[in-house]
C-alpha cells in the first residue's frame, strides 16, 4: 500500500507540475519553477518559502477535495511567490500587494485570505458568490452613484462618477467583488469521460446561444484515478448557470431515453446511426427553443409606442452591459481563451431527419418543485 501510495504522489507532483506551467502560461506570469512537494501536514494545507523556494501542498488537501480546489491552494501560494520574487516583498503577509498576486492569477475570492492556507478553515470557506453585508453596503452606494452618471445633467454625472471612483478606491474594490454581487458564477460539470463526443459539443453550443451563459469545455485531474476527464463549465449569473446546468442534464437523459426507445429501427447503423440521432434531436430542440423566444419577443401594435421603444432600449444597452462584463469575468479565468473548429464526421441521414422531428417535442422543464413542474421560459 505504501509503494502504491508512493507511487500515486509521484503522480500527483507530475500533475502539479503541469498545472503549475499551465497556470503561468495561461496568465502570462514569468515564474522560475520551485521545488514542488507533498507535505503530510494535517494543519497547513499548503506553504511558500522563499529561503529554499520550495511550494508545498498537503497530501490531506489532494486526497479529500476536489481537484479544482487544489487548484486554489497552488495559485494562492504561488500568489505569495509572486510577492516574494517579483514584487521583491517578503512582508507583502496578504495584504493589498497579495491580493493584487491573487488577482494576476485569477483567484476566487475567497482564496485571497489567510484562511486558504489552513486545514481547518477551507469547509467552512463561503462561496465565490457570497459578499460581506458590508460589502453589499457599499456595492449598493456605488450602484446608486453609477446611476446618477446617467444623468442629462453633464456636470451631474461627471460628479457622480468621480465619487463612485472615490468609494472603490476608499475601501478596496475591484471590478472581482462587483462581478460577484452581480451573481456572476462559475459551476462545472465533470463528464467522467476522457473524451468529449460530438453532442455534448451541440449541447454546449445550444447552452451558449439559447440562455446568457458561457461555456468553457475543459479537463480536470482526478487525482485518485490518476486520470484527466472532460469537464463543462458554466459562467453567467446564478439563475441563468442554474438554468443552463438543469437544461444539460435534462437533455443528456433525455437523448439516452429516445434512443433506447428507437434504435432498433436503425439495425446495423449503430454508433453512427446514434451520433445522428443525438444530434437531430438537439437541431429540433434548438428550432423549438429559437421559435419560441422569436415568438415571444414580437411586439404587439400596443408596444410599438415610443415610451416602450424607449424601454427596449434601455433593455438591449442593459444587456450589452450585462454580456461585457461577463466576458471580462470569463477572461479573468481564461484568458487565453481560444475557440476552436469543430470537427465534421458522418452523418445517418434516417436517423438524423427522424430525430429533427423527435426533437421539435421536447419540452423543457424545471426541477420539481412542490410536486409540479413548470416549463421554463427562454431568457434572452
Amino acid at each position: 500500500m505504501e509503494q502504491i501510495n508512493s507511487r500515486l504522489q509521484e503522480s500527483w507532483l507530475c500533475q502539479l507540475v503541469r498545472e503549475y506551467s499551465g497556470i503561468c502560461y495561461q496568465y502570462r506570469i514569468h515564474l522560475a519553477p520551485p521545488i514542488l512537494t507533498i507535505s503530510n501536514d494535517k494543519k497547513r494545507l499548503g506553504y511558500w518559502s522563499a529561503t529554499d523556494r520550495s511550494l508545498s501542498l498537503s497530501h490531506f488537501l489532494i486526497a479529500a477535495h476536489p481537484w479544482n480546489l487544489t487548484l486554489q491552494v497552488l495559485k494562492h501560494e504561488m500568489a505569495h511567490q509572486i510577492c516574494s520574487e517579483l514584487y521583491h516583498r517578503e512582508d507583502a503577509g496578504h495584504g493589498p500587494l497579495f491580493r493584487q498576486a491573487c488577482t494576476l492569477l485569477g483567484l476566487d475570492a475567497p482564496f485571497h485570505r489567510a484562511s486558504a492556507d489552513l486545514a481547518e478553515e477551507i469547509d467552512t470557506m463561503p462561496a465565490a458568490s457570497e459578499a460581506t453585508e458590508q460589502g453589499r453596503q457599499i456595492i449598493d452606494k456605488v450602484r446608486k452613484l453609477l446611476a446618477l452618471g446617467s444623468s442629462d445633467n453633464e456636470h451631474e454625472a461627471a460628479l457622480a462618477v468621480q465619487r463612485a471612483g472615490e468609494l472603490l478606491d476608499r475601501h478596496r474594490l475591484d471590478f472581482a467583488a462587483l462581478a460577484e454581487d452581480q451573481g456572476l458564477v462559475h459551476r462545472t460539470i465533470n463528464t467522467g469521460q476522457q473524451t468529449l463526443p460530438v453532442h455534448r459539443k451541440s449541447i454546449c453550443s445550444l447552452l451558449e446561444s439559447c440562455f446568457a451563459v458561457r461555456v468553457i469545455c475543459s479537463s480536470l485531474y482526478q487525482p485518485h484515478e490518476d486520470v484527466s476527464f472532460k469537464t463543462i463549465e458554466l459562467l453567467g449569473r446564478e439563475e441563468q448557470v442554474a438554468i443552463a446546468e438543469h437544461c444539460y442534464h435534462f437533455l443528456e437523459n433525455r437523448l439516452q431515453t429516445l434512443w433506447q426507445k428507437n434504435r432498433a429501427g436503425f439495425g446495423g447503423n449503430g454508433r453512427i446511426a446514434k451520433k445522428s440521432y443525438y444530434l437531430g434531436l438537439l437541431a429540433g430542440f434548438r428550432e423549438t427553443l429559437v421559435r419560441s423566444r422569436t415568438a415571444s419577443s414580437a411586439p404587439t401594435s400596443e408596444e410599438c409606442s415610443p415610451a416602450r421603444i424607449a424601454l427596449v432600449i434601455r433593455e438591449a444597452q442593459q444587456l450589452l452591459k450585462e454580456a461585457e462584463q461577463l466576458d471580462d469575468f470569463v477572461a479573468t479565468r481564461y484568458p487565453r481563451l481560444r475557440r476552436m473548429r469543430r470537427q465534421g464526421g458522418s452523418i445517418y441521414r434516417g436517423a438524423y431527419q427522424e430525430a429533427v422531428a423527435a426533437g421539435r417535442t421536447i419540452t423543457l422543464h424545471q426541477p420539481m418543485d412542490r410536486g409540479k413542474e413548470k416549463e421554463i421560459r427562454l431568457l434572452s
